[in-house]
């Protein structure tokens, strides 16, 4: 039997292992591992006879669905890579991303269906394009040429089973810190040894191959502890679909996906309670607040949720406050999991119960985690000195299409090969980590990473705008907020909303600021380039 250590194989025999066990929930809509299992392979199917071959691109424009993972499998199992959509994305992002990504197919939600007609001219590579229909949305016909999921699943036979290479390509784009979204490219088998520490969590030894990966998989059906796991973030960022998703899978667990299109604590709370989840997976304060408010709103109403089998919440991507997590202790007895990390590389996490010292952005750093100076010295503990944070555990092959960028961010130092994605730091006496920020200019907010540049360029194309600049302000809730400094034109006279509305017809929407201020003048250095220090001090004049 094949074992190599690819997602594709590895699913197929966890399928044959948990058999009518669950895997998937998306409200009523229920699928066992079996069922998991013959979407996919139907799925895949219809991909080969498109006569994609290995390597080819298939790009998700989806929400939290069944679907998404079931698209995800068939890929998989076809020896394909998948391209992540953000779900958020106006025509030109659509657009940029799939003309970058090569992508030959794209699965949408019916309900994005507008955006994808308008891209559909400029996105000659796509083959097919195969809508996800939705009961409670209204039928679209803007696209063209396009094929109902349905009726490619019910009229097509499951794909015969293959043996696959390790050294295929698994990729996930990200803005992050790099501009414009990139695909971030790994090993299949690297990627997938990244995700066997979670059965260290387990109480399990964590595998070492497919073999005793699948040991262990039996182990825990057998014990009944195949677990539960509610990504409550989206899947289409590395979050939400590994952390929240491929942890549970890669252990012959369930993931339930939330139905509503807005995240919602009581919606969370509830499935937690009759799915009776053990893991929920979120991004910070964003998701954590709302969380302890329904928890403190229930207990108050003395109607408190049934969350027994809760054993782990887990955030990355976000800040995550000392005083919301102390909050959650108060009504949960679980672990709580604070990662920091970027797509490129996980690099420090912080593990809190209710016997903890709990503080906000303090990390343990993993083993092969280190602190370099720009001089490419290790930072020693409790010396104060700033530096780069890099990972060399699991690094990724690099950027699609950029050997640039790839040589800049996966440097060779000492013969070792690093992941750096420009967050700084410094480690404590105690040797755990001290996130001080990114190195660049991006935006962290509610774990989306917005790219100043471009919503400043957006705010210049307006007609009356003859600068700006774009930053990060603390939020409460958000990590950081979207602040806007514009100057207009002389006699002009542009109301706020009317900028805003402009970014909005370019942008997604959570990139689009949440303060604008209009000044006289835009201050820049003397070489042109952006004085971001003044800009904040002129925003945060304003706000007090």
């Amino acid at each position: 039997m094949s074992t190599e250590l690819h997602f594709g194989t590895l699913f197929e025999q966890i399928a044959d292992i948990i058999g009518d066990g669950p895997a998937l929930v998306h409200g009523e809509d229920r699928r066992s591992w079996s069922g998991f299992d013959d979407a996919a392979a139907r799925l895949a199917s219809f991909l080969a006879d498109l006569g994609l071959a290995p390597d080819a691109k298939v790009a998700l424009y989806l929400f939290n669905s069944n679907e998404y993972l079931v698209a995800q499998f068939a890929a998989f199992k076809q020896r394909l890579v998948t391209v992540n959509v953000n779900f958020r994305y106006l025509d030109d992002e659509l657009a940029y991303v799939l003309d970058n990504s090569d992508a030959e197919v794209l699965v949408y939600h019916a309900s994005l269906a507008d955006r994808v007609a308008a891209v559909q001219s400029r996105c000659p590579r796509v083959k097919a394009w195969v809508e996800v229909d939705e009961r409670v949305v209204r039928r679209h016909t803007g696209v063209t040429r396009s094929l109902r999921w349905d009726d490619i699943i019910a009229s097509h036979g499951p794909a015969d089973r293959m043996i696959r290479s390790e050294d295929d390509v698994y990729m996930l784009y990200t803005g992050g810190t790099t501009g414009w979204p990139k695909g971030v490219m790994f090993r299949m088998a690297d990627f997938v040894h990244r995700l066997l520490a979670g059965y260290s969590f387990r109480g399990l030894a964590v595998p070492t191959d497919g073999a005793s990966l699948l040991h262990s998989v039996r182990v825990l059906h057998d014990r009944g502890e195949a677990w539960t796991s509610i990504p409550a973030c989206p899947l289409m960022h590395a979050t939400g679909l590994w952390l929240g998703s491929f942890y549970a899978q890669i252990m012959g667990g369930s993931t339930v996906t939330l139905t509503g299109r807005r995240f919602g604590a009581a919606e969370l709370w509830s499935a937690a309670q009759d799915e009776q989840a053990n893991s929920i997976t979120i991004v910070g304060d964003a998701f954590a607040r709302p969380m302890l408010e329904e928890l403190d709103r229930a207990a108050a109403a003395g109607k408190p949720y049934d969350l027994r089998w809760l054993r782990i919440i887990q955030s990355s991507g976000a800040m995550w406050s000392a005083e919301v997590q102390r909050g959650l202790l108060g009504h949960l007895d679980v672990t709580l999991m604070d990662s920091m990390g970027s797509t490129e590389a996980g690099m420090g996490r912080r593990l809190a119960t209710r016997t903890s010292t709990i503080t906000t952005a303090a990390f343990d750093l993993l083993a092969s985690t280190r602190v370099i100076t720009d001089d490419l010295r290790l930072v020693e503990p409790g010396s104060g000195e700033v530096g780069r944070i890099a990972a060399s555990s699991s690094v990724p092959l690099g950027y699609y299409k950029d050997p640039v960028k790839s040589a800049a961010t996966f440097p060779v130092i000492d013969g070792v090969r690093y992941a750096l994605a420009g967050d700084h730091a410094t480690v404590a006496a105690d040797g755990s980590l001290v996130l001080l920020g990114r190195g660049s200019n991006c935006i962290n907010t509610a774990g989306e990473k917005v790219f100043p540049e471009e919503v400043e360029e957006a705010l210049k194309r307006h007609g009356d705008v003859v600068d700006a600049l774009v930053v990060g302000l603390p939020d409460p809730v958000y990590g950081e907020r979207i602040a806007a400094v514009v100057a207009l034109r002389q006699g002009a006279a542009v109301h706020r909303d009317d900028l805003l509305a402009h970014v909005r017809s370019q942008l997604a929407g959570y990139k689009v600021p949440r303060m604008l201020i209009v000044v006289p003048e835009v201050t820049r250095a003397a070489n042109g380039k952006a004085d971001y220090a003044w800009a904040r001090a002129e925003l945060a004049g304003e706000r007090a």
